[in-house]
């Protein structure tokens, strides 16, 4: 069995070919969420098999298994699926792999027992596990599929991939109906992440879960659900397992089915949650990051952004939950922590590479706490205090929002606002006070490296 591609999928596996025959052994293709990577994988797959060859299909978790495998057998792969809790049927020409499982299992597995590998969500490719993996397997050819190419710690994907085949833009996927259209809601100008800690990389999720952290979700997330989304199904990114929580506690009291999801539940109520979401049973599911990538429910019909973040590939991965189409469909993107503003727009070109983010240092002070029974200062890992033994127990979160309202915000609109508040910012004091409230890395840098721009550019004008 066959399956009809797009003409740009169809594009890519062709472009994913020339790559290895070009003599790459590693090919990383990029595609925007929605925009079908499982099936240009599987398909690549069939056709790797039907020449005899055996191919591992790496994933992450259940979910991504489950998905690639119903892929497969649409196309009449024969498969097997290596996964804790089941028996290798290694006579299959394809292995749907969980990462963790496969490492597992190494050493019945020869070096060159697969001619190709498949890295699905491939920017997980430099973690440890993968790392293990590609390098047991040193022969095959690597086929990475992503649809965010960078990692939030900054690490290189160019140290596991020599040749990147982009795929098409979200604009143009948008445009020709292989996305859902989206409006977008996002706080006012003027809304800052100043204050937020930042912890390996992105904001520190435990502090932006608790009070500080609910002060910068601005409006109200349900009342908001109810005006642009009106009973159509949604999914809420938050903070931690508590937060998710408590807000899907606050949507079932008014009225609202919503339930949480995370990986303290077991597979079968993780896959149930999923089913009840696709079919409308659920109208909101809310997460901390089990449903950030991976999740095809066509059905979602907007995406509440209730987790502040840095990290311009978990930005992109959450609102690419709500964009596939459907007939009729127009998402709804409600940003309540200013992502958005930090990070961009879905529609923007970005300009992906193999190269990493230079890491930025970071202080050697550890970050420490107090223990409230006998005021001992500790490390802020440890959950017993070393003093008098007080256990450090998660409380559960308090939802704190600050009234306001999010507003309508277009793709040009957000790039006008940008730039005429950079425009307003004169001096470096000022450039750095912007960067900061955008929640900027490393805002004096940035600072430094407009105001650089605009003496070079005022130099070349006054030499034209």
């Amino acid at each position: 069995m066959t399956i009809a591609l797009r003409p740009y999928q169809l594009e890519a596996v062709q472009r994913v070919r020339l790559a290895f025959q070009e003599g790459h052994r590693a090919v990383l293709f990029v595609l925007p969420t929605g925009g079908g990577k499982t099936v240009v994988f599987s398909y690549i797959a069939q056709q790797a098999a039907a020449r005899g060859n055996r191919i591992a299909v790496l994933v992450h978790r259940v979910e991504l298994l489950e998905q690639a495998s119903r892929s497969l057998a649409a196309l009449g792969v024969e498969h097997g699926l290596i996964a804790s809790g089941r028996s290798m049927n290694l006579r299959a020409p394809v292995q749907v792999a969980s990462v963790g499982s496969l490492v597992r299992r190494l050493e019945v597995l020869p070096p060159d027992f697969f001619q190709l590998v498949v890295v699905d969500e491939s920017h997980h490719a430099s973690a440890s596990t993968w790392g293990k993996a590609l390098e047991h397997f040193n022969t095959a050819k690597v086929l990475g599929v992503t649809a965010t190419p960078c990692r939030s710690d900054g690490q290189a994907l160019g140290a596991w991939f020599t040749s990147m085949v982009l795929g098409p833009t979200p604009a143009w996927l948008t445009d020709n109906g292989y996305l859902a259209p989206a409006r977008v809601y996002a706080p006012p100008i003027g809304f800052s992440a100043k204050g937020l800690r930042r912890r390996m990389g992105d904001f520190d999720l435990r502090q932006a879960a608790g009070a500080l952290g609910g002060s910068r979700i601005l409006g109200d997330a349900v009342s908001h659900y109810q005006r642009h989304l009106a009973g159509r199904t949604a999914i809420g990114f938050c903070c931690s397992i508590a937060h998710a929580e408590a807000v899907a506690e606050a949507f079932s009291e008014r009225g609202v089915k919503a339930a949480s999801i995370d990986g303290t539940k077991d597979a079968a109520t993780r896959r149930q949650l999923l089913e009840q979401l696709r079919s409308g049973e659920l109208q909101v599911l809310t997460s901390c990051s089990l449903i950030g990538e991976g999740v095809d429910v066509p059905s979602v019909g907007g995406c509440l952004l209730l987790r502040p973040t840095q990290s311009l590939a978990l930005h992109l991965q959450m609102i690419g939950r709500c964009l596939r189409p459907q007939p009729g469909k127009e998402a709804v993107i409600l940003d309540h922590v200013g992502n958005i503003e930090r990070l961009g727009h879905h529609l923007d070109v970005q300009e992906w590479s193999l190269d990493g983010i230079k890491k930025r240092e970071h202080s050697k002070a550890p970050s420490v706490k107090t223990c409230p029974q006998c005021f001992c200062a500790m490390a802020s890992t440890l959950s017993l205090c070393p003093e008098c033994g007080h256990a450090f127990r998660p409380e559960r979160q308090k939802l704190v929002t600050v009234e306001g309202e999010l507003r309508e915000i277009s793709q040009q609109e957000l790039r006008c606002r940008k730039k005429r508040e950079q425009g307003e910012a004169r001096s470096l004091e000022d450039l750095i006070a912007l960067g900061t409230k955008r929640g900027l890395k490393n805002p004096k840098g940035w600072a430094r490296h407009v105001l650089a721009g605009r003496q070079t550019r005022g130099h070349w004008s006054r030499v034209a």
